[in-house]
C-alpha cells in the first residue's frame, strides 16, 4: 500500500530534513490500548531511537496518554532506523479492524505550527481524511463484525476490562455473566441482583450503560458474558446528574442498541445517584429509582470510581493482574496490531514492526496494571468465547 507522505511536516516546512521527509503512519483503533500505545511511543529506546516530537489534543499534558489525537516524529528503534510520523486518531478496535480490513479513511489532525510539538487541550484546528495504515483491537479479527477479508496481525498484549456500578438501587459488588446477560436484554429487575422481595427488588431494573459498537470493550463484554457478541443489546445512557436520556435526543427511544464512541465518556456519568430518578424504559414505576452497570478498560473504570462509582468483581473474582496472569479473572481481551488489507510499505511495515516487537514495543510498554506483558501471562485464550487455558 502507497502511504502518504507527512503534509504534516512538509505543509509547515519543517528545517530539520529527515522530519520534512518523515512517513505519516496513520493508526487507529482501541481506546483502551492508547496509554500503552502513548508510552511505547514516548520512551526512548522501545518504538524510537529516542524521545520523539510529541504533538496531542484534547488533554493536558498530564494526562496526554488519553488524547485521541496523538502525533510522534522520530527515528524508530529498528533496522535502517527510517523517520516517520505515527498519527493516531482513536475510534474504536471494531471500526479500526473495519477501517483496516475494507481500506477506509479516518479523519486524522493535521497540525498548525503552532500546534505542532505541543500538549494542545483543545481539538486540532484541522483534520483531513487519510487511509488508515495500522489499527489496534482488543480482540481477534475472527470475533469482529468484519471479519473478511482477513488482514495481518500481531498479538501485542493484554488489556484488562472491569465492570462498575452506579449509586443506584443495586448497592452489592459482584456481578455475574447470568445477570449481565439479563441486564444487556433491557429487563433486569433489581432482585435478580440482590435475591431480595422487597418493592424495590420485584419493581426497579438494573441497566446497562455501554460502548457503541464499534467498541472492543463491549465485544469482549458481550462475548466473555455469553450474551454474543453480535447479539442486539438494550443500553440505556444517563447524565452525569442522574437523568435517563432520550437517544437520540428528542426522539422519546431510552433503550436500544447504542452507547458511548468513548470508554472516558461513559466512565464520566457512572458516579451519578439514579436512586431516585424516573426510569423511562421500564417505568415510570410506583418505586422511583433504578440501578446502572457499565463495562470499562482498565483506566477508565479508575476514572470511573474516583468519581464515585464501585468497582464489581466479576464471577466472585476481583480484577488484578495476577488473576488475569493465573486464569482466574476472565474479563479481559488480547490486544492485538493490525495492518491495512493492501499491505505495507518498507517505512510502514519497518513501524509495524517496531510497534509489535515483544521486546521493544507496545508489549514491553506494558505498565503490568491498565496493559498487560504477554511474557507475564500463565494463561491464554483465542478470544472472548473461549475459556482460559494454561501454556
Amino acid at each position: 500500500m502507497k502511504i502518504n507522505k507527512s503534509i504534516l511536516a512538509l505543509a509547515l516546512g519543517l528545517s530539520t530534513a529527515g522530519l520534512v521527509n518523515a512517513e505519516t503512519i496513520y493508526v487507529t483503533g482501541s481506546t483502551a490500548a492508547r496509554s500503552a500505545f502513548y508510552a511505547a511511543c514516548t520512551t526512548a529506546g522501545q518504538v524510537f531511537t529516542a524521545v520523539p516530537q510529541i504533538t496531542t489534543y484534547g488533554k493536558a499534558p498530564a494526562s496526554a496518554n488519553g488524547a485521541t489525537y496523538m502525533i510522534f516524529t522520530g527515528t524508530l528503534n529498528v533496522a535502517g532506523n527510517p523517520v516517520v510520523t505515527i498519527s493516531t486518531d482513536w475510534s474504536g478496535s471494531e471500526a479500526g479492524i473495519k477501517d483496516v480490513a475494507l481500506n477506509h479513511t479516518e479523519a486524522f489532525a493535521v497540525p498548525t505550527a503552532g500546534e505542532l510539538g505541543q500538549f494542545n487541550a483543545g481539538a486540532p484546528t484541522t483534520t483531513a481524511p487519510f487511509p488508515v495504515t495500522l489499527a489496534m483491537a482488543d480482540n481477534a479479527q475472527s470475533y469482529s463484525f468484519t471479519a473478511s477479508p482477513a488482514v495481518t496481525g500481531s498479538e501485542v498484549g493484554v488489556i484488562p476490562f472491569e465492570y462498575v456500578r452506579n449509586n443506584g438501587l443495586f448497592t452489592g459488588g459482584n456481578v455475574t455473566d447470568t445477570q449481565i446477560r439479563a441486564a444487556l436484554g433491557g429487563f433486569a429487575n433489581l432482585s435478580l441482583f440482590t435475591g431480595g422481595n422487597t418493592a424495590n427488588d420485584i419493581n426497579t431494573y438494573v441497566y446497562v450503560s455501554g460502548r457503541d459498537n464499534s467498541s472492543g470493550t463491549r465485544a469482549n463484554a458481550f462475548g466473555t458474558s455469553g450474551f454474543g457478541i453480535k447479539t442486539t443489546p438494550v443500553q440505556i445512557e444517563v447524565s452525569a446528574g442522574g437523568v435517563m436520556q432520550q437517544v437520540p435526543p428528542l426522539s422519546g427511544i431510552y433503550g436500544g442498541d447504542f452507547g458511548y464512541s468513548s470508554g472516558g465518556t461513559l466512565a464520566g456519568t457512572m458516579g451519578s445517584n439514579t436512586a431516585g430518578s424516573t426510569d423511562n424504559q421500564n417505568g415510570p414505576n410506583a418505586v422511583p429509582g433504578f440501578s446502572v452497570i457499565a463495562y470499562l478498560g482498565y483506566s477508565d473504570a479508575a476514572t470511573a470510581v474516583a468519581d464515585g462509582a464501585t468497582a464489581l468483581t466479576y464471577d466472585g473474582v476481583a480484577e488484578s493482574t495476577a488473576a488475569i496472569q493465573n486464569g482466574e479473572y476472565t474479563f479481559w481481551g488480547n490486544e492485538y496490531l493490525y495492518q491495512n488489507v493492501n499491505g505495507l510499505d518498507a517505512a510502514a511495515t519497518s513501524t509495524f514492526n517496531a510497534l509489535s516487537s515483544l521486546t521493544t514495543g507496545i508489549n514491553h510498554a506494558a505498565d503490568g496494571n491498565g496493559f498487560i506483558d504477554l511474557t507475564t501471562m500463565h494463561v491464554t485464550r483465542t478470544g472472548p468465547l473461549s475459556d482460559p487455558y494454561h501454556l
